[in-house]
């Protein structure tokens, strides 16, 4: 059902309370992915540390949602920023959309059976 993210490392993270998991889903997509999302400007400005710094700061939140793919693709950004910005930030742009269309169908789910579910993969 999912490309990206797991459920399960979801719930591991975040316990089976659908109000944790509602709350911290929406941090997540509400400051990581909007931040990465505004990437091009600061690289677009020269400022490559904070490119890698945000990249940086961002991992963990996709370790939290199992969305191990883009965690490898912030890692590829920011081992080398100069280089690898251009490469991979229109696959990160690609998969930030993804993702952030599967956290919207995996909270509709917890939201509309009020209930969080392993069985979601």
């Amino acid at each position: 059902m999912y490309s990206l993210i797991n459920p399960e490392v979801i719930f591991h993270f975040f316990d089976e309370d659908p109000q944790m998991v509602n709350e911290m889903v929406g941090i997540i997509i509400s400051t990581n992915l909007q931040e990465l999302r505004g990437l091009r400007g600061v690289f677009e400005s020269g400022n490559f540390y904070q490119v890698k710094k945000k990249c940086h700061k961002s991992k963990p939140s996709m370790s939290y949602l199992g969305a191990i793919k883009v965690r490898s693709t912030l890692e590829r950004i920011e081992e080398n920023v100069e280089v690898s910005f251009e490469k991979y930030y229109p696959n990160l742009i690609e998969e930030l959309d993804l993702l952030e269309k599967e956290l919207g169908e995996f909270l509709d789910h917890i939201n509309s059976t009020g209930k969080v579910s392993s069985q979601l993969n």
